[in-house]
């Protein structure tokens, strides 16, 4: 099995004019917080974290690397994957595949969806996978893949024998839970728990129940932790999701479920989402509690 890994997702497509996307992006997104009413976003593009930055923060947090969120090729997030392999250590950077965007060609046309995840794929493969930066899992790259049960088991042996016979022996980590998923995907994840916190469930019992499940098939399970989720800044849909830090208490507490479940890898949801305000990363009103909690924990699940 694997070595111990704690990963973090990380998010890509805040632009600035001096960045790889020329130009000021999501930073001043707009937002309604009431209906009709809209008003400029909260963030301020003054100051800036820059990619450097947050691998050496990462790095202080014991996080072994970023799962960078990519929304296709001509998305403003894929030039930044090539910035982020420039500037990134060995074994730090892989992709989180954000199945989302091809859902309305899926809608038209399984099979030419189908066919888009092959070559986004093999065009990410072919540019980044050979660079000692991507990180790799017993020689093979990488790849982590979002909400995998929009399209069927079949369909996914279907993308990997295709990137296969292009030369690439991918390890697939899918966003479910469902187990049947292990006979095309190499591990399981969640991408955020707190579905799991809002429908009532026991997380704890959730977390090891699924990495039994996914052990006994020879699989690679990876709990995932949160500090939180609040959207309400940014859209009025989903306000129901909201799940309150409790000033640390709630990430805490899925990082001892995490622990309690005999994971492989844990990731963390999220270090710069600020939309879903899900961020770990230093800011004004948390400081660097949340980096510090990381590293703690992460050194606890390491044995150090």
């Amino acid at each position: 099995m694997p070595n111990k890994r704690v990963l973090a997702f990380h998010y890509a497509w805040y632009g600035t004019p001096w960045g790889p996307n020329g130009c000021w992006q999501h930073w001043n997104h707009r937002f309604s917080p009431t209906e009709g009413t809209e008003v400029q976003g909260q963030h301020n593009p003054d100051i800036i974290l820059n990619g450097r930055r947050h691998i050496g923060e990462a790095e202080r947090a014991g996080i072994d690397g970023f799962m960078i969120s990519w929304w296709g090729l001509d998305h403003r997030s894929n030039p930044v994957v090539d910035v982020f392999m420039d500037l990134a250590p060995a074994d730090f950077v892989t992709i989180y595949y954000e199945t989302a965007y091809t859902f309305r060609l899926r809608d038209q046309s399984r099979s030419q969806a189908v066919a888009r995840i092959t070559e986004d794929l093999i065009a990410l493969l072919r540019a980044h996978a050979d660079r000692p930066q991507w990180i790799k899992v017993d020689g093979r790259p990488l790849m982590v893949l979002y909400i995998v049960e929009n399209y069927t088991v079949e369909e996914w042996q279907e993308i990997k024998r295709s990137v296969r016979q292009a030369g690439y022996d991918v390890y697939l980590l899918g966003d479910t839970y469902n187990v049947a998923y292990l006979e095309v995907m190499d591990g399981l994840h969640t991408y955020n728990p707190i579905g799991i916190t809002r429908r009532g469930q026991d997380m704890a019992k959730v977390f090891a129940e699924t990495s039994r499940q996914v052990h006994a098939r020879g699989g690679l399970y990876a709990a995932t932790v949160s500090p939180g989720f609040d959207n309400c800044q940014v859209t009025t849909a989903n306000r129901w999701a909201v799940v309150p830090r409790e000033d640390g208490h709630y990430y805490r507490m899925t990082w001892e479920a995490a622990l309690g479940s005999d994971p492989d890898w844990v990731l963390i949801c999220s270090f710069n989402e600020w939309g879903e305000s899900s961020v770990i990363e230093p800011t004004l009103q948390f400081g660097n509690y949340y980096i510090e909690v990381t590293r703690n924990y992460s050194r606890l699940f390491k044995g150090a």
